[in-house]
């Protein structure tokens, strides 16, 4: 649709407004009086977006404005946007609901074949590390998001592999820990039968009566003697024991005769 080179906007505005006051008698999609409408406002629309629309034929050149010349006709913006969004400026006429749909399915097509070429040419450059022909500032976008979420990425993997490291090696100490309490006790117990044994033994040896065996006055002894640092402190000690014994038995028979 060719853009008229002497449009007027208060012209425009009148004829507009008296259009709209024709329509309110009529049905919407039955009458022609929305094809004029439509094919008027897309004019408008399109002069006010011109530089090179002419501000002389106006008095008030703050009314040339899309916002002001909508509240001069006295309509609504979403009711003149769906008119504009059915309106088709080659046939120059209101589309029906079909033909509207139709045509944004094809817009939608449209949109995802060029993305789908703008993803293609960004895959592209990051693999080769160039950019290919048809390289647009959408392209440029897409590219700066991918590499931005690839480096987020990689950084997410890069901490859960840390964390999955140091959970390892953290399950891995707790692990030996265990098992080094479990071998400590495991020796201590070894060591108790150990020693049982040995003891047992040396009672045995040294002629113990039975009930001497269980007798924790000579388990008591047994310790002692243990504890001390070599075999001649041991034999010194057994030597003062039997010496303090023989004593006491001793004294206790001068008790007993008295």
């Amino acid at each position: 649709m060719t853009l008229q080179t002497n449009w007027d906007y208060e012209i425009s505005v009148q004829k507009v407004s008296g259009l709209v006051s024709e329509l309110k008698s009529v049905t919407l999609k039955k009458s022609t009086l929305t094809d004029a409408i439509a094919r008027e406002l897309y004019q408008a629309r399109e002069q006010l977006k011109s530089s090179g629309v002419r501000t002389d034929l106006v008095t008030n050149v703050t009314r040339l404005t899309w916002e002001g010349y909508l509240k001069d006709c006295g309509l609504q913006r979403m009711t003149v946007h769906r008119w504009l969004e059915y309106y088709e400026p080659k046939e120059q006429r209101l589309l029906t609901d079909e033909e509207y749909q139709l045509k944004q399915d094809e817009k939608r097509r449209a949109e995802m074949s060029i993305r789908d070429a703008n993803n293609s040419r960004v895959s592209q450059a990051i693999k080769t590390g160039s950019f290919p022909s048809g390289w647009n500032p959408e392209c440029q976008r897409l590219y700066e998001d991918r590499i931005k979420e690839e480096r987020l990425r990689d950084e997410r993997i890069r901490k859960m592999q840390e964390e999955m490291q140091k959970g390892a090696e953290e399950r891995k100490c707790r692990e030996d820990e265990r098992r080094a309490r479990v071998e400590e006790i495991d020796e201590l117990v070894k060591g108790i039968k150990e020693n049982i044994t040995k003891r047992q033994v040396f009672k045995e040896r040294i002629r113990i009566s039975h009930d001497g065996k269980d007798d924790p006055f000579i388990d008591a002894i047994l310790d002692y003697l243990d504890e001390l640092e070599d075999d001649n402190r041991r034999i010194e000690a057994c030597y003062n024991i039997i010496k303090t014994c023989k004593g006491i038995a001793v004294d206790l028979q001068r008790g007993q005769n008295g």
